[in-house]
């Protein structure tokens, strides 16, 4: 995929065609911000990972395993098969999207769910795009992140599901992430949240499920992307 140039190329000259005027108006917050962002994504002293539990609020702790099982009732599948871009970097707090407010308000894709107990399953897949080819029209991050949550039906509270890194760079929250290294990497996560009154889990109810982006921190730009989909199974 990352060598077929007439998919790259058209994909560059959709993005291009429908929106000739975007500009990066994010970018992370100067060299004193940068500093922040050494190590690598997951890079971090004992000590850290330590004090990121004492101070994280998540319900999931990330230092046991979770497991969820059962027989798949019911399948709800969202997509938008097109080109996307986003301005959003996660080094910006001004954001507001997702869980600690890193992501584009802006969710990829929303849907909504009414959970009855057993466990949500979440499998997320794209086409993200390179610094190295889409840089050459947009402010595109060498790196994208990715968060997907539940938020109650009434509320404003964001919640990540299982299987996301707790604080990529030791900031600010839960992601995954993806560096496409030429023009365009195949990206995909899984991810599943328990539902019912045990420690961990979400109640049952209505929720809305979104699956936010931003480009990552270091050097700054949002990022770009094509064809995504996400798939909920209920158990």
């Amino acid at each position: 995929m990352k060598h077929h140039r007439g998919v790259v190329w058209s994909i560059s000259l959709i993005a291009f065609l429908i929106l000739p005027g975007t500009t990066c108006v994010v970018s992370a917050q100067g060299a004193a911000g940068d500093s922040q962002f050494s190590g690598g994504v997951l890079g971090r002293s004992k000590a850290e990972i330590t004090a990121a539990k004492q101070m994280s609020a998540s319900p999931h702790n990330p230092t046991i395993p979770y497991s969820c099982s059962g027989r798949v009732l019911q399948k709800t599948d969202v997509a938008f098969e097109g080109v996307k871009i986003t301005t959003a970097n996660w080094a910006n707090p001004a954001n507001g999207g997702g869980e600690t407010g890193r992501f584009d308000k802006v969710p990829i894709l929303s849907t909504r769910v009414r959970l009855r107990g057993g466990c949500l399953n979440a499998h997320v897949s794209a086409i993200v795009g390179s610094k190295k080819t889409y840089g050459l029209f947009f402010n595109v991050s060498s790196i994208t992140f990715f968060q997907v949550t539940l938020t109650a039906a009434g509320t404003v509270n964001h919640q990540h599901m299982i299987g996301h890194y707790d604080m990529p760079y030791n900031q600010y929250g839960p992601a995954v992430m993806l560096e496409a290294e030429n023009d365009v990497d195949m990206y995909a996560s899984n991810f599943f949240q328990p539902v019912g009154i045990a420690k961990g889990s979400v109640p049952p109810g209505d929720y809305t499920v979104d699956w936010w982006w931003a480009g990552g921190p270091i050097g700054g730009g949002g990022a770009i992307g094509a064809a995504f989909v996400l798939s909920l199974y209920q158990m």
